[in-house]
Parts: C-alpha cells; sequence; structure tokens
C-alpha cells in the first residue's frame, strides 16, 4: 500500500523553498500598487518586516543589557522593511513545512494509537465482564450440583427407607400368612 501521507509530505517539504520563493518573486514584483490585494499584501509584508526589525533590535538590546529602558526604534524604509519582511515569511513558510509536517504526524500517530488504546481497554472490560458473567455462573453450577447431590443422597437414603419398610411389609405379611395356614 503507497503511504499516500508520506509522499504529500515529502512533496510538500521539497518544494517548500521554490514555493516560499514564489510567493516572495510575486510580492517583489507587484509594484504595480493599483490592485487591492496587492496593496495589502506590500503592506502586510511592510508591516511583518518592521516588527520583525523592532524584535531584533529589543533582543540586540537586551543582550547588552539595555531592555529595561525605554527607547525608540527608526522603522526601517518601505523597501527594506518590504525585503526583510518577504525574507521573513518565506523562512518562516519553509520552517513550517519542515517542521510542520512531522508535528502533525506525531499527533496523528499519537491520536490513532490513543484510540487503538481506548479500543483495546473496551475490549478488555467487556472481556472482563464476561469473565466475571462466567464465574457467576459456574458458581450457580456449583451450587446447583451440589444441591442435585443432595437430592440424589435423600433420595437414595428415602428409597432405602422404604424398600427397607416395604421388605418388612412383605415380611410381615408373609409371617402373617404363615401362621394363618
Amino acid at each position: 500500500m503507497i503511504p499516500f501521507k508520506k509522499l504529500v509530505a515529502l512533496f510538500i517539504r521539497t518544494f517548500s523553498k521554490p514555493v516560499a520563493n514564489i510567493i516572495k518573486r510575486y510580492a517583489l514584483n507587484n509594484n504595480n500598487n493599483r490592485s487591492y490585494g496587492r496593496r495589502i499584501v506590500r503592506n502586510g509584508f511592510i508591516l511583518l518586516g518592521n516588527k520583525y526589525h523592532a524584535f531584533d533590535v529589543y533582543l540586540e538590546r537586551a543582550s547588552i543589557g539595555q531592555s529595561n529602558q525605554q527607547f525608540f526604534i527608526k522603522p526601517l524604509s518601505d523597501e527594506a522593511a518590504f525585503m526583510k519582511g518577504t525574507d521573513l515569511f518565506s523562512d518562516l513558510f519553509i520552517y513550517i513545512c519542515v517542521l510542520g509536517l512531522p508535528l502533525y504526524e506525531i499527533i496523528r500517530q499519537s491520536n490513532e494509537s490513543a484510540k487503538k488504546e481506548a479500543i483495546q481497554d473496551e475490549k478488555l472490560n467487556q472481556l472482563s465482564k464476561e469473565v466475571e458473567e462466567l464465574e457467576l455462573i459456574e458458581s450457580k453450577i456449583k451450587e446447583k450440583q451440589l444441591q442435585l447431590a443432595q437430592l440424589d443422597t435423600k433420595l437414595i437414603e428415602q428409597i432405602s427407607q422404604t424398600s427397607y419398610q416395604f421388605q418388612q411389609q412383605i415380611l410381615n405379611i408373609s409371617n402373617d400368612l404363615n401362621k394363618n395356614q
């Protein structure tokens, strides 16, 4: 059986870098600001680039111990922010594809194993209930066998007594007949 999910994951990992480059080229080549969608994409990359620049400057200052001080971070020019934003987006896209697919696979396998474990637990509970029922039936059977053995013993005793009494009566009758003759 062909593992389609693994093939799709391999395909996405293989083509994530070219797709990221295509997205980056699309954003870079869309200098035509007439389209509303293109302006949104461009402004989104500029905003992403400026936020990344601010975070980068904050980390640099924090590494030299100036993180507690208030400071102003000068935003990048639109072109520099746009380039930084597209670079960050393409890198994030690649990392998400490379790390996200194995993580998805791990979560999926974990869920499948949890389902299998739940099914096995359910089967085990069902089997334990059946064993309990069989043990109860077995104890009832043993109880009935004991009662039956007791009844057999009583019946044999009654038959013995009855036959003894019957023999005594026959002897008495035969003795009476012998006396009368």
